[in-house]
């Protein structure tokens, strides 16, 4: 049997090749992160086995750079297993006192620990491409920002574009007619007050008026139409998505069509985890387990590992349905007002919640099923 590890990097990836009880097959040799170094690694493995099944690979799960190798790995029918970094450092600072790091040291850290748990590890399947897509687009959507609009106005307000992109200097605005203003502002409450309030301050501010400031922020808020654009259009697809394949965890309280594809997205295919633990503990929800000796700590916090944008949806879900006062009575809102009345604080309770909702979308993910607010 053959344990193969590989460090990732952006340019380059180290491996390195060992046996059972650690016999080192192959010294940790460097590949080129394209083709012809993914040739040069298969090429090496076979060149020690002939049985495929004989062949374990880890890989550190390191975003972008892990996927391609791994993907051609996998396709090319060795058993390939994706690893939380966290888990291989600690495997490489168990083997030395010394503060040592290094890729080729990394590279034998990640055999050592595909050997070790090996029954613990579940092979990597080429993910469908929906899961793929859903999980690009749901991260967009998260990941882009605005030029600031700060002091008494929300800044990502569209009526606060549509206003600098025709008045784009405090000047212009505050020589345009009140009623004109009126009829821009989409905010609650006195529109008129609001108007002559921000004529106002536009009077007396201590901006500078240039052309270059103006070319400055017309070519700004043309950017925030721009990708305010884009951000409906993921939006959409997104909503297609999640509609057309996974309509069933809609069903679900508190959870809709933009966190129900980051959920989606983040989890990919349910049949990587053995259990709703698994999938928890993928999310860090699960709960940090500390004891030595005799002590056993009765109070501790979730492990915050693994997704952290699954985590966040995760969390989130709950939270709205057990809040939102839209949203009907449901097992969520009685779970979190039962642990309320325990003495349990609100983030504490809406945790307990939480997995709660893991085990639902484990479930739901699993059958096809829709969620059943009678059950």
């Amino acid at each position: 049997m053959l344990f193969v590890g590989i460090d990732v990097a952006s340019d380059k990836h180290d491996a390195a090749i060992t046996s059972f009880y650690g016999e080192i097959i192959t010294e940790s040799f460097t590949i080129s992160n394209d083709l012809e170094g993914f040739k040069k690694l298969h090429e090496e493995i076979l060149s020690h086995t002939e049985s495929l099944d004989e062949v374990h690979i880890g890989i550190e799960e390191t975003g972008i750079y892990s996927k391609n190798i791994c993907e051609f790995l996998a396709l090319c029918d060795f058993n390939v297993y994706m690893i939380n970094p966290v888990l291989t450092s600690n495997s490489r600072k168990s083997q030395s006192l010394r503060l040592t790091k290094t890729d080729p040291i990394d590279a034998l850290a990640i055999c050592r620990y595909v050997e070790f748990n090996l029954k613990r590890l579940y092979p990597y399947t080429p993910s469908l491409y929906i899961f793929d897509e859903i999980k690009s687009l749901s991260r967009a959507r998260l990941d882009i920002t605005f030029p600031e609009f700060k002091k008494s106005y929300n800044h990502q307000s569209k009526w606060v574009y549509k206003l600098f992109y025709n008045y784009s200097t405090a000047d212009k605005i505050a020589k345009m007619h009140v009623n004109t203003l009126v009829d821009i502002l989409a905010i609650k409450g006195d529109r008129f007050i609001a108007a002559n309030h921000i004529k106002n301050i536009a009077k007396f501010t201590i901006g500078q008026v240039s052309r270059a400031n103006t070319f400055l922020i017309n070519n700004i808020i043309s950017d925030i139409i721009h990708y305010t654009k884009q951000m409906d259009e993921l939006k959409k697809e997104i909503e297609n998505i999640v509609t057309e394949h996974f309509s069933n965890i809609l069903t679900i309280p508190g959870v809709g069509t933009i966190t129900a594809g980051l959920i989606i997205g983040e989890i990919g295919d349910i049949n990587r985890f053995h259990s709703p633990g698994a999938l928890l503990a993928y999310a860090g929800l699960d709960p940090i387990v500390y004891e030595s000796g005799k002590f056993k700590a009765k109070r501790v916090s979730i492990s915050k590992r693994g997704s952290n944008y699954l985590r966040t949806a995760i969390y989130t879900s709950p939270k709205v349905a057990c809040i939102n006062p839209n949203i009907k009575d449901n097992k969520f809102s009685q779970k979190y007002l039962k642990k309320r009345s325990q003495g349990k604080h609100h983030n504490s309770a809406i945790c307990h919640t939480s997995k709660n909702m893991i085990n639902l979308i484990f479930s739901l993910l699993r059958s096809g099923a829709e969620y059943n607010y009678e059950y």
